[in-house]
């Protein structure tokens, strides 16, 4: 019979000795297939346990007998004459049914050998350039290399990923939340739905590990493992030599295992845990909870929490092995195909392909992998070389002395590729070239034999040409090999090659991007498909890095949509967001029932004359933000000064930009300009108004360019929009604000406790991006200085609140600031005090290279967000800002971001649906993690957050008053219409279009 074919449970008994639960024909003994005897059945009768034997001292019986109250008391520690207790011996001996015999830590042992296991970190691969990717495989190939003359045992599986532990994580990450409003979604509600959204999406983390033979175990160590009991009261140390003598070895493997490539760390045990229940109950669902305490081994006993209740058995001939188990009470089964790796054509990783071991990661379902390595030592490969170059020449001499022929080109290329292996183990850099030997099995599970069976399918047209995947019979033997401490089930399927071909695998290749506490942003959309959750606030307070973030792509790229995520997600959780919108679709967050009690919406174009005074925008120092300083005075009168300063710059910019440009390049201009602003100061309390008297002043001085500088100004004084700059000064002599006081429209009011202030421009006409100045007209010069001045007073709320508050301000339409000096000192100001005030800064753009021409950008900027970009040069520019190689083909990637419908999508010609599908964006999180993500906002509980950010134009939602009713004219028939009248010569008068009304017929006869 073939090995497995008619196995039950976890493997063949021991001989002589049935299984626990199995008859002596191999049937099930009891319905629920589990056995009766813990140990199996008893070996000989006399551990049977008769039915009437009589029951011992102390039970009802004995207090039943009246003789018992005439007896002595009995003495203690001795038994009835002749009848001498049972003892500890006549518990029956538990035998595991896997070859582990016990787990201490991350040291897992057999009968014959001590493996340690580890766990590997995640290895970013996307977005690298082909340098650091071979680096990475350099260093994956020195560290094997390093493990000559161990046998490596490879596990890779995957975790769902914990909702749970994200959902506390981000609950207790979210101090001063918003309060809930009546009638409105609860904050346990949002947390729910999002719990539900992403347990629905059932993706999950790979996980991947590595078990190192440390050593083998002679007869000795077996013996004292057996008589552990008895040593652990009469000699502990004895009883722990074992590990004692081998802690040496498992540190030198640690460090090993440990350094830059792999970058292992020893399995927790929780990581134990969860190895051996997803390999002893492979293809089964993932248990939800896996219950370890830290520092406590697992005996032989302890095991059978991992083999219990699942059973694993092959029909003969059979394409699949059948496991069962339990989900809590509820059976469940699965069906696995295992398969096993053979014949590969050179693969070229990673100019041209991806790690061969993480292309099954694009798979939508798990794959389990197992592979066990040995790692030769030099000696070994150099004996066998010499016989196998002894073959070679004795069959190419065959060739040509015995039949005076040449020898086939296979002959040459084998020769060849034998002396090039033997150079490289005699070169110096020997732990690149050491050769290994292994098998690699692959194994995915369905709910039924077919299920599995067309997942397999799918894996062998996955790999195929490149790689070749076998099916072998004896599935049953091939699945056990996936369980740590098991032995092989076949030598068959062998492969050969170097360690760099093996670290060209690279098992812990995955996407790696955000972080586990912050707001759920999307999924991953790489080889690897996981959530990303991303904390805004994590790299100020954790990482002590900046928090500017610029968010890039051109129009329909999705940038307003991922703002009005992060906002109104990162609100509920308790932040504070100041948002600059020109067009204005993000006002719509402010009217949604949840937040409209804590938000507003400013209509800067409609608001109080002076709301943009260029000496108000900028906010006036506190004291008390600089309490920590070395000497607090001194560093609050010198930012006091920084801002006078900053003002005075501020309104010398503004009043140029309102000049015309012929005007303004003028350098009298400037210096005319300068001397007044100078006079007025830059105290808060002063307004552009004072600068115009100052430069009148001036030109009745004999400054005749003063008078024409503020003659052009007084003409942009009158325009409508001008009126926000210019505040309106009380005239009544009762109010207490004199000349010099606060006026009227102060953008003070800004600074009122509201969680979320949306700042609008609609109607505000910005000239074309890319433009020169020079073609810009006086109203778009304007609009651009207005968007200047409200761009500082969106940052003024930073200054006026608590530092340690989470604040967030969003701008967007930024590249209209680099092209402003004051501008380019906003973006700078923001991104170096974003830390010290716990700012998170969203700058929005069209183009990457607006902002990377702000001096220190690059080298500030934290977070990136880039959508579709389909410019050449702006995809290069674009990839500068993301710190991404350029020229190594990610341009054309940008491209791809978001592809727009085909025309074809709906099944005809065209399709008229508007392209509402989720928007792509290439995420650099800050920490090295890169990535293309999914943005994700389908949960049933945002359904009015989508509604609110939906910006595609939409007719039939437009508020139109009622249509007058008119009834349509009578459609006219073919046999209704006359002929036309013929014209002098036969030609025919030209008819309209459509035809004139006819009058109707009311009865009578020819009038």
């Amino acid at each position: 019979m073939r090995r497995g074919a008619s196995d039950t449970g976890w493997g063949r008994p021991p001989k002589g000795r049935p299984w626990a639960g199995d008859t002596a024909d191999g049937e099930t003994g009891d319905a629920a297939g589990w056995g009766t005897f813990p140990g199996g059945l008893p070996a000989t009768p006399a551990e049977v346990v008769p039915v009437d034997r009589p029951a011992p001292a102390g039970t009802d019986e004995d207090d039943d007998d009246p003789r018992e109250a005439t007896r002595p008391p009995r003495r203690a520690g001795r038994g009835r004459r002749g009848r001498a207790l049972a003892g500890s011996g006549s518990a029956p001996d538990y035998r595991s049914s896997i070859a582990l015999r016990s787990i201490d830590g991350n040291v897992a042992r057999t009968g014959s050998t001590v493996t340690a296991w580890y766990r590997l970190a995640a290895q970013p691969w996307s977005f690298r350039s082909d340098p650091q990717r071979e680096s990475l495989i350099r260093r994956i190939a020195n560290q094997l290399g390093e493990l000559q003359g161990r046998w490596v045992h490879l596990r890779v599986t995957s975790r769902p990923f914990p909702v749970a532990r994200w959902a506390e994580a981000f609950d207790e990450n979210s101090p001063g939340r918003l309060p809930d409003v009546d009638r409105a979604l609860s904050w346990e509600e949002f947390v729910t739905g999002e719990q539900h959204h992403l347990m629905g999406l059932s993706m999950a983390d790979k996980e991947v590990f590595l078990g190192v033979e440390v050593s083998g175990r002679s007869m000795v160590d077996r013996w004292l493992e057996t008589a552990a009991p008895v040593l652990h009261r009469l000699m502990p140390s004895a009883a722990s030599a074992e590990l004692t003598a081998l802690e040496t070895e498992i540190a030198h493997v640690d460090a090993l295992v440990g350094g830059a490539g792999l970058d292992g760390t020893p399995c927790t045990a929780e990581d134990m845990a969860w190895l051996m229940h997803r390999s002893c109950a492979l293809g089964l669902p993932a248990p939800q909870h896996v219950h370890a305490e830290a520092g406590v081994a697992w005996e032989p006993e302890d095991l059978a929490a991992f083999t219990d209740g699942v059973s694993m058995h092959q029909e003969p001939y059979a394409p699949t092995v059948q496991v069962e188990g339990r989900q809590g009470l509820h059976p469940v089964s699965r069906h696995v195909a295992v398969l096993s790796v053979g014949l590969m054509d050179s693969l070229r990783i990673p100019e041209a392909d991806d790690p061969w071991m993480q292309r099954s990661d694009r798979l939508p379902f798990p794959v389990e992998w197992s592979a066990r390595i040995y790692v030769r030592r030099p000696e070994e490969v150099s004996g066998e070389l010499q016989r196998q170059m002894g073959k070679v020449r004795s069959q190419i001499r065959h060739y040509t002395h015995d039949h005076d022929l040449d020898p086939p080109m296979s002959l040459e290329r084998q020769a060849d590729r034998v002396l090039q292996i033997e150079d490289e183990l005699s070169g110096g850099l020997t732990q690149l070239n050491t050769r290994v030997y292994g098998w690699w099995r692959v194994a995915v599970s369905g709910r039924d034999e077919a299920e599995a069976l067309t997942r397999a399918q799918q894996l062998l047209d996955l790999y195929r040409p490149q790689v070749a995947l076998e099916h072998p019979e004896a599935q049953y033997a091939y699945a056990r090999e996936f369980i740590p401490g098991e032995p092989l089930a076949s030598t068959a399927y062998r492969r050969r090659g170097s360690v760099t071909w093996v670290a060209a695998g690279v098992p812990a290749a995955s996407a790696s991007v955000g972080d586990r506490r912050g707001v759920l942003l999307g999924e991953t959309c790489t080889a690897t498909r996981r959530p990303v959750a991303w904390d805004p606030w994590m790299a100020q307070e954790v990482r002590r890095a900046s928090g500017l973030t610029a968010v890039v792509g051109g129009l329909g790229s999705g940038k307003s949509f991922l703002t009005g995520l992060m906002v109104y997600k990162t609100l509920r959780a308790g932040a504070r967001w100041t948002v600059l919108d020109p067009s204005g679709p993000l006002a719509a967050l402010t009217r949604l029932p949840e937040l409209a009690p804590f938000s507003r919406h400013i209509h800067l174009l409609g608001a109080d004359p002076g709301i943009l005074n260029p000496y108000r925008v900028v906010a006036e120092p506190r004291r008390d933000h600089f309490l920590d300083e070395d000497d607090p005075e001194k560093a609050w009168r010198r930012e006091r000064s920084l801002a006078a300063a900053t003002r005075r710059r501020l309104v010398l910019d503004v009043l140029t930009g309102l000049l015309p440009y012929d005007v303004a390049r003028l350098p009298h201009t400037r210096i005319v300009l300068l001397r007044a602003v100078r006079e007025v100061g830059g105290g808060q309390h002063r307004d552009p108004g004072q600068v115009i008297a100052t430069l009148r002043r001036h030109a009745r001085e004999g400054e005749d360019h003063a008078d024409v500088v503020a003659d052009f100004l007084e003409e942009r004084r009158e325009l409508p929009q001008a009126a926000l700059l210019f505040p309106e000064r009380s005239l009544d002599p009762a109010d207490p604000r004199g000349p010099d006081d606060s006026p009227v429209g102060d953008p003070a009011i800004l600074d009122e406790d509201y969680r979320l202030t949306v700042l609008t421009m609609q109607g505000m006409s910005l000239p074309r991006p890319g433009s020169p100045r020079e073609e810009w007209t006086d109203g778009e010069s304007l609009a651009v200085e207005l968007l200047n001045l409200a761009s500082w007073l969106t940052q003024r709320t930073v200054y006026t609140a608590d530092r340690d508050l989470r604040k967030g301000v969003a701008l967007d339409e930024t590249h209209f600031l680099s092209q402003i000096p004051t501008g380019k000192v906003l973006i700078d100001r923001l991104a170096r005090d974003s830390r010290k005030f716990n700012v998170r800064a969203l700058f929005a753009s069209q183009l990457a290279g607006d902002l990377l021409r702000v001096p220190g950008f690059a080298s500030l900027v934290d977070a990136v967000f880039v959508g579709r970009t389909d410019d050449a040069e702006a995809q290069a520019e674009a990839l500068r800002l993301l710190r991404v190689p350029t020229d190594v083909g990610y341009e054309e990637m940008l491209g791809t971001l978001s592809p727009r419908p085909s025309a074809g999508r709906g099944g005809g010609d065209h399709d008229d649906r508007p392209d509402d599908t989720p928007r792509q964006f290439v995420f650099s999180d800050g920490h090295g993690g890169v990535e293309k993500i999914r943005v994700d906002l389908e949960g049933g509980h945002l359904a009015h957050l989508r509604a609110a950010l939906d910006t595609n134009p939409d007719a039939r939602r437009a508020h139109l008053p009622p249509a007058p009713r008119v009834s349509a004219p009578a459609a006219r028939t073919p046999l209704e219409e006359e002929p036309a009248t013929p014209l002098p010569g036969g030609s025919t008068p030209l008819v309209d279009d459509v035809p004139a009304a006819r009058t109707p017929d009311r009865g009578g006869g020819d009038e």
